[in-house]
């Protein structure tokens, strides 16, 4: 390799990683900026909510996440199960195999995402997530209530909150166990449960 190839190799290698850096800059600003908004939206219609005296609707708790960097995940309550939102570590293009309803050019741009979990089970999956991008879009989707909106600033975050804690209350249930899956122990412990939790879509009857 010359020395002409390798300086510019150099060079580029700087160029693309300032950029990345930029990029991820903006990415954790617009982060910040929808998961403020987003969890003060929740917590002020749990707070309503609470007012109304509506039954089953628990105390929200906020917590810092172990990456540090001022990131905070958010638990709300409802009934006997709980929902977790959390925002997840770096940033990564969009994957396709999620299905997300985001125009197709977008699936090769970097994008800040928040998990949203049910139930605090460590090894759960994310029923629905919220994809952030660096020009303050946001899509989210998930057991069939997808949602986009053109940028953060226009978005209506007490109705987003309303809408979603509406459709989890409307559309989360629960199934027993299987009897061979109905142990003694969690049957003697309180704080076990013995029954599954289900979405739309998914083979198990809600009740």
């Amino acid at each position: 390799m010359d020395t002409t190839s390798y300086d510019e190799f150099l060079v580029s290698m700087t160029q693309i990683l300032d950029e990345r850096m930029r990029m991820h800059a903006r990415l954790q600003e617009k982060l910040s900026e929808f998961t403020n908004r987003l969890f003060n939206a929740i917590e002020a219609v749990l707070e309503e909510a609470n007012q109304r005296q509506i039954p089953g609707l628990g105390k929200s708790r906020r917590f810092a996440h172990p990456s540090g960097k001022g990131r905070e995940g958010l638990q709300i309550y409802i009934g006997d199960w709980s929902i977790i939102f959390v925002p997840l570590s770096g940033y990564a293009r969009p994957n396709v195999s999620d299905q997300a309803r985001i125009p197709g050019a977008l699936f090769k741009d970097l994008s800040a995402r928040i998990g949203v979990f049910l139930t605090d089970e460590p090894n759960g999956h994310a029923f629905y997530d919220f994809i952030i991008f660096a020009d303050g879009s946001w899509f989210a989707w998930g057991y069939g209530w997808p949602k986009q909106q053109a940028d953060i600033e226009s978005t209506d975050f007490n109705a987003l909150a309303g809408e979603l804690l509406h459709s989890f209350v409307r559309d989360i249930f629960l199934t027993w166990n299987t009897r061979g899956d109905t142990t003694l122990a969690a049957s003697m412990d309180p704080k076990q449960r013995t029954y599954l939790f289900g979405l739309p879509g998914e083979d198990r009857q809600g009740i």
